[in-house]
């Protein structure tokens, strides 16, 4: 969402003070098997270009079809990673203060009471910095899959290159280091981590980027950033991932509807052969049309989750169409049933923050109408209702980068060397003859 700096997550996620054997003795979770998922490789290579290479920075054109009916796009592409089945659709939220165990117990019981039905994918923030120290996935975010699996949910991870607290460290990994190499080795540790998971993880890399308000886009204030910067960074990443063999992550492409700032987001499209699912931030400030653009363009090959959608008094304003909250839920649902027919996940921004208040319960009636459509069984529930959350234990956190994360710092080249000009002497002889010669006297007689 605009003008929202997303919060990074410190200890996120914990719902089960149970051991993880007897929690997975509980809870099952039923997944598209990752076998289904076709391979994705770099086209031409299945190698992760050096550091010496330059990673291709345009973007794939993208032609919008000559139709009016979104809902007759045939879907042209493989099927994508993680995507359900037979029309199938996960949901869930996006939670605040998910770094306290029994705060997100009580969020969870709150959306699962509100939605009638429990919650299958949580979207959860990371970043590269927390508070100017450099994460680790594997201390800062292993710890948070795990307790989403104990939930039997999925985890969207929307991460960022800037520090969660940016505002006050104006940290962050520059797109161009990123692209250059320079950051390798942070991105194979997440690898590895995501990778030694195994269960399905969508990751969602600077989200909004098409807006003004996050440091990684063009136009942000002052941004040494560009969309090409962008398109490089995600390549570079995403390949890292594959040559790590982290193939249950599936990587969530997620502009923000509309464009803001003056760079559509086309310019930051990395292309198919590195997206593996389109995200869209779709707020009440939009009508249901608003979509029609991008997924006529990409819902044939994509798949569509709409990583953040929710409305708010200061959303609601900005259309003036706005038919109310209530109104404006069900809309949505018949939208993604009938006229975007392949959105295959959503996840509510259930916060209240500087920008509004976006929670679900703030209307009755919204909550209300939620529920309705949640209730048909093409919305994926989670399976198990039976989840302790009373004594939940803290998990503990690592603020010091571990030793295998290490910034590759471009050599520094030596200076110049200094050019002393050579000074020739004159010869003592000619030095005394010019002497002798100035000190003499002549006399004319």
């Amino acid at each position: 969402m605009f003008t929202r700096i997303a919060v990074s997550l410190a200890v996120v996620l914990g719902i089960s003070g149970l051991p993880l054997p007897q929690a997975q003795a509980q809870i099952k979770i039923f997944l598209p098997p990752i076998s289904k998922a076709p391979v994705y490789t770099p086209v031409g290579s299945s190698a992760i270009p050096s550091s010496s290479v330059s990673t291709p920075t345009t973007a794939t054109p993208l032609a919008i079809p000559s139709i009016v009916s979104t809902a007759t796009l045939k879907v042209t592409g493989p099927k994508a990673k993680f995507e359900p089945e037979n029309g199938q659709v996960y949901h869930g939220a996006s939670l605040p203060e998910t770094w306290s165990e029994n705060g997100l117990g009580r969020q969870i019981k709150q959306y699962n009471e509100a939605a009638g039905k429990r919650i299958s994918v949580v979207t959860w923030f990371a970043s590269t910095y927390e508070n100017g120290t450099v994460t680790s996935w594997r201390q800062n975010y292993s710890y948070s899959l795990e307790r989403v699996k104990r939930l039997g949910a999925l985890s969207l991870i929307k991460f960022s290159t800037q520090d969660y607290a940016w505002d006050s460290t104006h940290k962050m990994f520059d797109l161009k280091d990123i692209a250059g190499g320079t950051w390798d080795d942070y991105f194979i540790e997440a690898a590895h981590t995501v990778g030694d998971f195994k269960l399905p993880v969508f990751i969602s890399i600077d989200h909004e980027m098409n807006g003004n308000w996050y440091p990684y886009s063009q136009t942000y204030p002052g941004s040494k950033t560009t969309a090409a910067d962008y398109v490089a960074a995600w390549k570079r990443i995403v390949s890292i991932f594959r040559k790590e063999g982290a193939n249950n992550a599936a990587f969530v492409w997620s502009p923000n509807v509309p464009d803001i700032g003056g760079i559509p987001y086309t310019d930051y499209y990395p292309g198919d052969d590195y997206v593996d699912w389109v995200g869209i931030s779709f707020y009440s400030g939009n009508s249901m049309s608003a979509m029609d653009t991008i997924y006529r363009q990409l819902a044939p090959r994509k798949p569509f989750f709409i990583t953040e959608w929710a409305t708010s008094t200061e959303q609601d304003r900005l259309n003036s169409l706005f038919p109310g909250d209530v109104e404006w839920v069900k809309q949505f649902f018949t939208a993604i049933e009938t006229r975007y027919p392949r959105v295959k996940a959503i996840s509510w921004f259930n916060w209240q923050n500087a920008q509004g208040d976006h929670r679900l319960t703030r209307v009755a009636g919204q909550s209300q109408a939620y529920a309705q459509d949640i209730a048909a069984s093409r919305y994926l529930s989670s399976p198990g209702d039976q989840i302790a959350r009373s004594n939940a234990t803290e998990t503990p956190r690592l603020d010091v980068v571990p030793n295998e994360i290490v910034k590759r710092e471009k050599p520094v080249a030596p200076p110049p060397p200094v050019i002393v000009p050579k000074v020739v002497l004159p010869s003592i002889e000619k030095i005394m003859a010019e002497r002798i010669n100035n000190d003499t006297t002549r006399i004319n007689r």
